[in-house]
């Protein structure tokens, strides 16, 4: 039974971990979901807004990002352009067509440190072109479209090809060397979780800043241990780094879903457990 009239949602950015996520759970006999990625460029202000105006968009999600801190600090206009331009196009081309914009955003828009961050901090961003062109994407969404839900995330992880845990997996099956750092520390979340995250604040019809970062926080390395000893895999691949340049720690704390009560984030131990087994990646009891 149809419990009412279906909304649109465009989620643009429709390739990346996240997207596929909130598209794999979103609940069809609720939405109409329309997803596009490089076939339309997001830094296209025109060609934004020729689509949402065909399209008529309710909710336009936006996982279109730059988010490699290297390929950011290598080509810092690509990375205003996709992560700012990108932002604000889909912002001023929701509120034309009268939808609400989701911004996924990153813990990057704030400064290093070992403190617990809200969503009311101030951001003093790091000094690279990552941080600062999703600083300036998140601005652009909050003044173009009152209507808006901003989610910063920690380190989003899946298990598809290619991505880090897929090849963690490979290099302890193969014994391959696998670098991770131990002064590298973060709340990583699930994709899977992530998605639910976006889509209950979605539904919930909340408005404004939040984190959707899993409970707890944990270095590279020691997440990797975790991983492995799930899995029943051995961890000589691991090689523990202390780079430095590395050293990064951001607490996300999910205050405003505390004081909404509208999705409680899990604990990273569980989160993890329950995604190696949804991919049959948990080792036999």
């Amino acid at each position: 039974m149809r419990r009412g009239p279906q909304k649109v949602m465009w989620i643009a950015g429709g390739a990346g971990r996240a997207a596929r996520a909130i598209e794999r759970q979103i609940d069809r006999e609720r939405f109409v979901v329309i997803t596009t990625d490089t076939e339309l460029d997001v830094t296209d202000r025109e060609a934004v807004q020729q689509y949402a105006s065909i399209n008529r968009p309710d909710i336009v999600v936006n996982c279109a990002a730059m988010a490699d801190e290297a390929a950011c600090a290598a080509h810092p206009v690509e990375a205003y352009r996709v992560n700012t331009l990108g932002a604000r196009n889909l912002a001023a081309a929701s509120w034309a067509v009268g939808a609400t914009m989701v911004q996924l955003s990153v813990d990057d828009v704030f400064a290093d440190g070992d403190g617990v961050r809200n969503e009311f901090d101030e951001l003093p961003s790091r000094d690279n072109p990552c941080a600062k062109s999703k600083i300036a994407g998140e601005q652009f969404v909050r003044t173009l479209n009152p209507r808006h839900v901003i989610v910063r995330s920690n380190w989003v992880y899946g298990a598809e090809p290619g991505s880090w845990l897929a090849d963690l997996i490979m290099a302890a099956r193969t014994g391959t060397p696998f670098p991770v750092a131990e002064n590298w520390c973060s709340s990583p979340t699930s994709a899977t979780t992530l998605a639910a995250c976006v889509i209950a604040l979605i539904e919930s019809g909340e408005c404004g800043v939040f984190h959707g970062a899993d409970q707890g926080v944990v270095s590279r390395a020691d997440f990797a241990r975790e991983v492995l000893r799930l899995a029943g895999l051995p961890a000589d691949c691991l090689r523990p780094t202390n780079d430095p340049a590395d050293r990064r720690t951001v607490h996300l704390d999910d205050l405003m879903l505390t004081l909404t009560g509208v999705f409680p984030m899990p604990p990273w131990q569980d989160d993890l457990r329950t995604y190696l087994g949804a991919q049959g990646l948990l080792a036999s009891a």
